[in-house]
C-alpha cells in the first residue's frame, strides 16, 4: 500500500490529505446532543471476513449506556459523500481487515480504530492508523474467536483472509471500551463537548 520508515507516526502529509478532502468536499461534524461515544461498525457485504455473530455484538454494544452505536455497509447504495460524513462523525471505527478500513483516514483527530481481526496481516492498517495519528486496537486473544473453516485461498490453499469469524462478545466489548476510553481522554474530544455545552457523564464505562 505504501512504504514508511519503521516507527513513523502522525504524518503531517496524511493529516493534511485528510483535512484537504474533508474541507474540499464540505464534510461537516454533526452537532452533539449528548456526550456519548459514537461507535460505527463497518459491516462487510462480502463472501469472506464477515462477523458471523455480528447481531449479538451490535445488541451488546447498544446496551452500553455511554455509546451511540450504528452499523453501516459501505456499498454502491451509499453515496461516497455520505460514507465520508458517517466516518468523519465516528469516534470509534470498527471493521474487519479489508479496504473499507482506509476510511480511517477521514476520522476526527481524537478517534480510535478497532480492526477486529487482522487476518494474519498485522501491519497494513496498524501502519495506516499510526501514520494518521490515531489509536489502533485489534484482537488480542485468538482463543476467544472461532474461525469458520481453514479458509479457501484463490490458489487453492488455506488463508485467514478467505473465511468468516465469530468473536467472544465480552472480549469484543472490552476492546471497544479500550477505544472509547482513549477517545474520552482526548483534549479535542472534550473541547468539542464543551463547545456543544456538554460535559462527560460517562467517563467510566
Amino acid at each position: 500500500m505504501f512504504s514508511q520508515i519503521y516507527g513513523c507516526e502522525r504524518s503531517g502529509l496524511f493529516h493534511a490529505f485528510s483535512r484537504h478532502v474533508i474541507h474540499s468536499l464540505n464534510i461537516k461534524l454533526q452537532p452533539r446532543t449528548n456526550d456519548k461515544v459514537r461507535v460505527t461498525l463497518l459491516s462487510r457485504g462480502t463472501t469472506y471476513r464477515s462477523i458471523l455473530n455480528e447481531k449479538a455484538i451490535i445488541d451488546a454494544l447498544s446496551k452500553v449506556e455511554g455509546y451511540e452505536v450504528q452499523r453501516v455497509v459501505y456499498d454502491r447504495t451509499v453515496p461516497f459523500l455520505k460514507q465520508l460524513e458517517i466516518t468523519h462523525n465516528s469516534d470509534v471505527f470498527i471493521g474487519m481487515h479489508g479496504a473499507g478500513l482506509t476510511h480511517l483516514l477521514f476520522l476526527p483527530d481524537w478517534a480510535a480504530v478497532f480492526e477486529v481481526y487482522n487476518c494474519e496481516d498485522p501491519n497494513c492498517y496498524l501502519d495506516l492508523t499510526r501514520l494518521r495519528g490515531l489509536k489502533y486496537v485489534t484482537w488480542e486473544d485468538k482463543t476467544k474467536l472461532v474461525q469458520q473453516d481453514e479458509g479457501h485461498g484463490p490458489g487453492g490453499g488455506s488463508h485467514a483472509k478467505f473465511t468468516n469469524y465469530s468473536f467472544d462478545v465480552r472480549e469484543f466489548l472490552r476492546l471497544v471500551k479500550k477505544c472509547a476510553d482513549h477517545v474520552r481522554k482526548q483534549k479535542a474530544f472534550n473541547d468539542l463537548l464543551a463547545l456543544s455545552g456538554l460535559r462527560q457523564t460517562h467517563q467510566e464505562l
